[in-house]
């Protein structure tokens, strides 16, 4: 982890957090529960502006529009795949990185959990994302109480952000400086190949900038809920379907936001389950030691990608929590498994 604490003459601190990849490993227990509610209701505040930063004296301030910082981070996060030889990724327009963005200012902690609890997936979702995320944060500035005496003239002479420079600089630090600090998770991140979008959220102001990417599987599928059943559907736009997980978090709130906020990194929760494909009739899977299996009530993947799977969630319930759905494809047997696309809910027996 790169950081430098500034002191009252000290340059600009930097720190970044990896964003781990959704894992793909099994395991599990079973129960029905009565009610499965809507994907993570609350709204977060957005009380943040955005803030153009202080020039030096003599110079008329310097203002970067929202949308030209953005497309400043997509070009260096282009460029880098382009030199690795990886297709770019597209802008999306999912406002879930800007919301974490805005938190982590808010706080002045660098953390891939939201002050409410919520870990990047369950934020995506709530913003109505279809496919997968996977996130990458980072800030330059201040601690949180040296911020403060920069912004009340209590140190002075605290380094001001350029919050080009600085993402830019960050993007750098990310790509080529990241061995020691995290074994090269935020480059892998930025360079994976199945990466097709990404959305950007940047808040600055003159001592603190925060920046988070939130990368994006988008191959076609999408996962709605009817009920307690689970539907996947779409055109498989690469590969095919390999298998469905549905992994377990207990719920969201500040108390988990406390225990995981200084966290590097983050995990994609406790498999539950594993929904498999019917079979013929006279054939039945042996049970497994550890998790359960959900034999799912439709199956059917065309020649041509289209996708219609459906299973009940209900199966895997047993607590209140927050169950993603998580659709893996692969493009052969022996090809690399990769996530396709997620869907967070959240259960709460007394909400009906």
């Amino acid at each position: 982890m790169s950081e430098s604490l500034p002191g009252k003459n000290a340059g600009i601190g930097r720190k970044v957090a990896l964003g781990a990849g959704i894992a793909m490993t099994l395991a599990a227990i079973m129960l029905l529960v009565p009610s499965l509610s809507a994907v993570l209701p609350q709204q977060p505040e957005r009380d943040i502006p955005n803030i153009s930063i202080l020039p030096p004296i003599g110079q008329e301030p310097r203002i970067i529009p929202q949308d030209e910082l953005v497309q400043s981070a997509l070009l260096a996060i282009n460029k880098d795949r382009e030199t690795f030889g990886v297709s770019p990724v597209a802008l999306s327009p999912n406002q879930a990185a800007q919301v974490h963005a805005e938190d982590v200012f808010r706080n002045k902690q660098i953390s891939h959990w939201m002050s409410n609890g919520e870990k990047p997936y369950m934020t995506y979702t709530r913003y109505d994302g279809t496919g997968a995320v996977s996130q990458n944060v980072a800030i330059a500035g201040f601690t949180k109480e040296q911020y403060e005496e920069c912004v009340n003239n209590i140190l002075y002479d605290c380094e001001r952000i350029d919050p080009v420079t600085t993402t830019q600089e960050l993007q750098y630090e990310m790509m080529y400086e990241d061995k020691e600090c995290c074994d090269d998770g935020h480059r892998n991140n930025i360079l994976n190949e199945y990466h097709t979008h990404v959305s950007i959220g940047i808040v600055y102001d003159e001592y603190y900038l925060a920046f988070v990417q939130n990368f994006e599987n988008n191959y076609g599928l999408q996962i709605e809920m009817k009920g307690s059943q689970a539907v996947i559907s779409g055109q498989l736009m690469k590969g095919d379907v390999r298998y469905v997980s549905i992994l377990y978090d207990p719920p969201p709130d500040p108390a988990v936001y406390e225990q995981n906020k200084k966290s590097l990194s983050y995990s994609a929760g406790h498999l539950v389950a594993n929904v498999v494909k019917p079979l013929p009739p006279g054939y039945y899977y042996e049970k497994p030691e550890g998790y359960s299996l959900i034999v799912a009530e439709r199956w059917d993947v065309s020649k041509d990608h289209d996708v219609h799977i459906t299973f009940d969630l209900a199966r895997a319930v047993s607590d209140d929590g927050v169950y993603t759905i998580s659709a893996a494809a692969s493009e052969g047997e022996d090809q690399e498994i990769f996530e396709a696309a997620s869907h967070s809910v959240v259960v709460d027996s007394e909400s009906g």
